[in-house]
């Protein structure tokens, strides 16, 4: 049958869904001979069956879920709401679709969640504190909390598009917790107050946020990353419909989409995505969207070396294409 299995890859990574375990049993003797025919085998380890409401199952560092949800109660708004959507999604050939007042069975009454795996979770944190155990004690607390927040940033933007409140919540908290004990390894004979008020600020209205002073600059401050406020979670936005990107009457559809999802990469309320704003998501010197996937620059108005500095009037968003030809071209002229 044409829909009797669902397939999903990311490199050498793959899931194949179906309704029965059955069907499962059956195709992976199938696909162990058309890997064989290329060089290839199956993990063993790695493949297993699993049921989603049941177990779940672990891809590419997210655990993925099925949950009963409520049960519909007949008539109410919510229930007419769930019998709609099963009759724009039936298909044409479906043997019965279901009417707006059908009563609805409760095993269709599921929601899926995808949330950062609890293993990676765990080698994160472990990661952390093992850096502040080793690396760390050599280091002075800037270069530390620099290096941390590289670290929490990068974890943070890849799990920022699922089920990840509970999760980002409980890695600020361990993270400040190995903090703590850091400084105190650092700083053995000094009080707990003093240490608080070295390394300790109010920023933000959180009382509990380390700091570390930039090249003795009081007003150049290096925060912790706060999950909350730097790191929003934000949902994918699913494509309309079938509607293709090579489609000359939804350029502006497309337009519009890439420079709303190109401002997710940068952290909410900082200089970069206030210049992002500025410039409404388009590249100065080509005139295309700066997109999520794409590599980009920040470019200085009047150089360094001219005058120039680092504040938001003097700086713009470039693709990185358009940056090196941007340089090429002031070089020339300065030739």
């Amino acid at each position: 049958e044409v829909n009797k299995y669902k397939f999903a890859r990311y490199a050498d990574d793959f899931v194949i869904t179906s309704q029965t375990r059955e069907n499962l049993e059956e195709i992976i003797p199938q696909l162990e001979s058309w890997l064989a025919q290329r060089g290839l085998k199956l993990n063993k380890a790695k493949t297993q069956i699993r049921d989603i409401r049941k177990e779940g199952f672990s891809f590419l560092g997210f655990d993925i879920r099925q949950f009963k949800g409520k049960t519909l109660r007949y008539g109410s708004n919510r229930y007419k709401r769930f019998a709609h959507k099963m009759r724009i999604n039936a298909k044409p050939n479906a043997k019965r679709i279901p009417s707006p007042n059908a009563k609805l069975k409760e095993e269709e009454c599921y929601s899926c969640f995808i949330i950062p795996g609890k293993k990676e979770t765990k080698e994160f944190l472990t990661n952390i504190r093992e850096y502040l155990k080793n690396e760390g004690r050599v280091l002075s607390f800037d270069t530390v909390l620099n290096r941390l927040n590289s670290k929490i940033r990068g974890w943070l933007n890849y799990y920022r598009f699922v089920c990840s409140k509970k999760t980002f919540s409980k890695i600020r908290k361990e993270v400040l917790d190995a903090i703590y004990r850091y400084l105190k390894r650092k700083h053995p004979k000094k009080s707990w107050k003093w240490i608080k008020r070295k390394y300790y600020t109010k920023i933000d209205q959180d009382p509990h946020n380390p700091y570390a002073d930039i090249k003795g600059k009081r007003k150049n401050r290096e925060v912790l990353v706060n999950a909350a406020k730097d790191v929003p979670i934000i949902r994918f936005e699913k494509v309309k419909g079938k509607n293709s990107p090579f489609d000359p009457t939804l350029i502006e559809y497309w337009k519009k989409r890439q420079t709303k999802w190109g401002k997710t990469k940068f952290a909410k309320g900082s200089k970069y995505e206030q210049i992002y704003t500025r410039q409404k998501g388009i590249c100065p010197i080509c005139g295309k969207p700066i997109c999520l996937d794409e590599a980009f620059e920040v470019h200085h108005i009047v150089p360094i070396r001219d005058g120039g500095n680092n504040s938001k009037a003097n700086l713009m968003i470039l693709h990185q294409h358009c940056h090196k030809a941007k340089n090429k071209h002031l070089h020339k002229r300065v030739d």
